[in-house]
């Protein structure tokens, strides 16, 4: 997963956080996890300002809430949650969450990877709904936390993969997975994920439909309903996602061109100025 993405924490350093990463830098630090469609996870308090914004970040922000109040935004728009309830902040668009109220704010969290297992997740905005899962979810979290920093520290006899696979069925059982039949919503993420892996390959509709095994007429129609444009048109957006993600990193323009199927740097250039309203040689200055 890209870890190149926009983030913004307004918090002040009044309450606790214990976590678990995929990444080596991360404390405790658990790779496996990945395995299980996480990426990072843990239980935190907030007894202050806290409030976290991310744009366009390729993974799930899924809160269970068991005590205190905050609230999901995205612009001027809020999603209130209380203890008892869990919320999800899909990934990409411009999303966050804050504390609200006077009562302190202790969650469960977790980032899951935006594939696949988690398509069922996806909704066009965040939400929020009720669920006696928290406690549970927290406890599995509470002894993975813990059974990863033993085996950081080189500890034997750990019980890490053991906890991972409690907090994997866990997680299952409070919010599904992706094995039953997906709605189309789900369905054409899961199409379009398989695109914006391999942005550099030509992707005709025609192609595009019969994954789904139907007409193009009926995917353009599904694409227009659900994802607010033609199929053709997404493609194009995932591409410029992926050039403006590449050029941020340092690619050059002209790498960043072949990257994502075009052979001319021009017609790359005007697309991409067309897309986002500058040239691609501004993004990195």
């Amino acid at each position: 997963m890209a870890l190149i993405y926009y983030e913004r924490f307004d918090c002040d350093d009044k309450g606790w956080n214990r976590l678990v990463g995929a990444h080596v830098f991360h404390k405790a630090s658990h790779p496996p996890m990945r395995e299980k469609g996480i990426f990072m996870c843990g239980v935190s308090e907030a007894r202050g300002k806290s409030e976290i914004e991310r744009i366009d970040a390729n993974f799930h922000v899924l809160l269970f809430c068991l005590n205190g109040t905050g609230e999901f935004f995205e612009g001027e728009q809020t999603w209130p949650f209380k203890a008892g309830q869990m919320g999800v902040q899909p990934a990409r668009g411009q999303r966050g969450f804050r504390r609200t109220g006077k009562a302190p704010l202790l969650m469960a969290w977790l980032l899951l990877y935006n594939d696949v297992r988690w398509a069922h997740l996806i909704q066009p905005h965040c939400y929020v709904r009720d669920s006696d899962a928290g406690w549970e979810i927290h406890d599995a979290l509470s002894l993975y936390q813990r059974e990863a920093l033993r085996h950081n520290e080189g500890q034997s006899y750990t019980l890490v993969m053991p906890a991972l696979e409690m907090l994997s069925l866990q997680l299952e059982r409070a919010v599904g997975t992706a094995d039953t039949r997906l709605g189309w919503p789900q369905q054409l993420h899961a199409l379009f994920s398989e695109v914006a892996k391999a942005p550099e390959r030509e992707w005709p509709v025609e192609q595009l439909a019969q994954q789904l095994q139907i007409t193009p007429a009926h995917l353009h129609r599904l694409c227009l309903t659900h994802l607010g444009m033609a199929p053709g048109q997404h493609v194009v957006a995932l591409r410029m996602q992926h050039a403006r993600t590449l050029l941020m990193a340092g690619v050059p323009v002209g790498q960043v061109a072949s990257q994502v199927g075009y052979q001319e740097v021009a017609s790359f250039s005007r697309r991409f100025r067309q897309h986002f309203g500058l040239p691609p040689s501004q993004v990195r200055n």
